[in-house]
């Protein structure tokens, strides 16, 4: 019997990494969403974590896109801990070889360099609830079942740039931005870039935590230069961005802190995979 072609289940087909991957995944894919998207082979469900195990025959792949960022304990416990682990449960038991969950840096906190050896040191009720994840998903490995935790910083969607979008809309409104004086790198990834990412994964498979961010990180400097505006940054001295971190520290947290991660262990870079950070910088249209 020949290979059934849609051997990708994408579970979250609402998110706009399920958007992106639909293109690259072709024909290969199917998707699993709550409300109807308009994507290809889309399955409507009421609830993902009551997938049945014939929704799994023949899929070798399953790629999780579900999960909440904001949101009482309660909430992130069921949507990125309970449903991911029902779904790789089922799946498992139907015989899928792989699972891809998307995870995140806020496991590990406020760590300004990221790699396999960064300890997870959550400080949120999402970074607790995503790290409990990776961890139980992890469990469920062995020589019949593959997990990929793919834990990922900050994404954007390219035409809107999310959080990244509106600092730099109040940018271009004021012009003039304090910034620390000696700059920051921060990780970021927009969703196509995810999508990229995850694609790659289906085809060259790495089981156990992986990372991935745009190749280029985040500095003031060079998102100044990518706009058509002419923007400024007023230079705060070390002293003055470790008072904003004790007032508002998550204020700090978005605007000060580093959050790098090692180019030895992004996959973007490892499977060859352009910046998309700046461009999309350029090309928003922020008024």
């Amino acid at each position: 019997m020949a290979a059934r072609r849609d051997n990708i289940l994408v579970v979250g087909g609402g998110s706009r990494i399920a958007t992106s991957l639909a293109p690259l995944l072709g024909e290969r894919a199917r998707f699993v969403s709550r409300r109807p998207s308009g994507l290809p082979r889309e399955i409507a469900v009421e609830n993902y974590d009551m997938l049945s195990q014939q929704m799994f025959d023949g899929i070798e792949y399953v790629v999780n896109c579900v999960g909440v960022s904001s949101g009482d304990a309660a909430l992130m416990q069921r949507v990125n801990v309970d449903i991911p682990l029902a779904l790789a449960r089922t799946a498992r038991a139907a015989g899928t070889r792989r699972i891809i969950h998307i995870s995140s840096f806020s496991v590990y906190g406020g760590a300004g360099l990221i790699d396999e050896r960064t300890p997870t040191r959550p400080t949120s009720d999402y970074g607790r609830s995503k790290l409990a994840a990776d961890i139980r998903l992890l469990a469920l490995a062995d020589d019949r079942f593959a997990v990929t935790a793919l834990r990922l910083p900050l994404i954007y969607a390219p035409e809107s740039l999310g959080k990244l979008g509106r600092l730099l809309k109040l940018w271009t409104r004021m012009r003039v931005l304090p910034v620390p004086a000696a700059d920051v790198s921060r990780a970021m990834i927009s969703a196509d870039l995810t999508a990229s990412v995850v694609a790659r994964l289906c085809e060259d498979f790495r089981p156990g935590v992986c990372f991935a961010a745009d190749p280029m990180p985040f500095t003031y400097v060079q998102a100044a230069a990518a706009r058509s505006e002419t923007l400024f940054r007023l230079p705060l001295p070390a002293v003055a961005t470790h008072a904003a971190e004790r007032v508002a520290p998550a204020i700090a947290a978005r605007l000060f802190a580093d959050s790098h991660l090692s180019d030895a262990d992004n996959l973007a870079i490892g499977y060859g995979l352009s910046s998309q950070l700046y461009r999309d910088i350029a090309n928003a249209a922020l008024h």
